[in-house]
């Protein structure tokens, strides 16, 4: 690449890792598209794979403090593991644009029930028995496309968590679903000569955690919920986009 591309890559790493750092998502939401302009998506795939374990580590770590306020968090991971495990020995064996399709029609079902029922909230017993489900669908998603943080937000944001549980809740999924996606990819060869890139980019992401707190802080709680819905939003308006573009090659 070249010192312009190398620089966009840049800046869309840095705009992203600060998004995730307040909101708990949007690394490979923002990073992704951009990154996949100039390889291939295996590649952005695997040289995010490190940085995001990093990042979430570091909120996680700036969160701690609303660990108690979490719910259903343990059986979402378990299962999202498992997920992670089947998307990824995914890859090159289903098409593109099936893996895209389903996550856009997960994710625009979920808006569907949202905007039709703003103030609907999970229930506890409806907590244990879809918690595992949700993971197992992130999971598979984010080892089969990269990207999960939509149908991770959704669920956690029908828990109604409070902002700092919700941005912990994430990040611990994000994070341990992340190694078992990153330790499948070494597995599988995927990380052989992107290690020297994704420890890089692991600098620039984990230098925006501490902005995350006091830039969450100024948002009001009703900010906060509008911020995380258009990341959705416009995570579904990115992948219809891949999607046309995918059916034009």
């Amino acid at each position: 690449m070249s010192t312009v591309d190398l620089l966009v890559v840049g800046v869309a790493v840095g705009l992203g890792a600060l998004v995730k750092s307040v909101t708990g998502m949007g690394l490979p939401l923002i990073a992704l598209p951009i990154i996949s302009l100039f390889v291939s998506p295996e590649t952005g795939i695997a040289v995010l794979a490190i940085p995001a374990i990093v990042q979430n580590a570091g909120i996680i770590s700036t969160n701690w403090h609303s660990r108690n306020e979490t719910r259903g968090l343990l059986s979402f991971c378990l299962a999202g593991g498992v997920g992670v495990v089947i998307g990824t020995l995914s890859l090159g064996a289903v098409p593109e644009q099936v893996t895209l399709i389903a996550l856009n029609a997960t994710i625009i079902t979920w808006l569907y029930q949202r905007f039709r029922n703003p103030d609907h909230e999970v229930s506890r017993d409806k907590e244990r028995v879809y918690s595992p489900i949700a993971g197992l669908i992130a999971g598979v998603f984010q080892g089969g496309s990269g990207v999960s943080g939509p149908v991770v937000a959704a669920w956690h944001q029908a828990l109604r968590l409070p902002r700092d549980a919700f941005v912990f809740s994430i990040a611990t999924a994000f994070g341990l679903i992340g190694i078992v996606q990153t330790v499948t990819l070494g597995v599988k060869g995927h990380l052989e000569g992107r290690l020297l890139v994704s420890l890089l980019i692991s600098v620039v992401v984990l230098g925006t955690v501490p902005f995350g707190p006091p830039l969450r802080r100024r948002l009001s709680g009703a900010s906060f919920d509008r911020a995380v819905l258009v990341l959705v939003i416009a995570s579904c308006l990115s992948l219809t986009g891949d999607i046309i573009v995918s059916f034009l090659r």
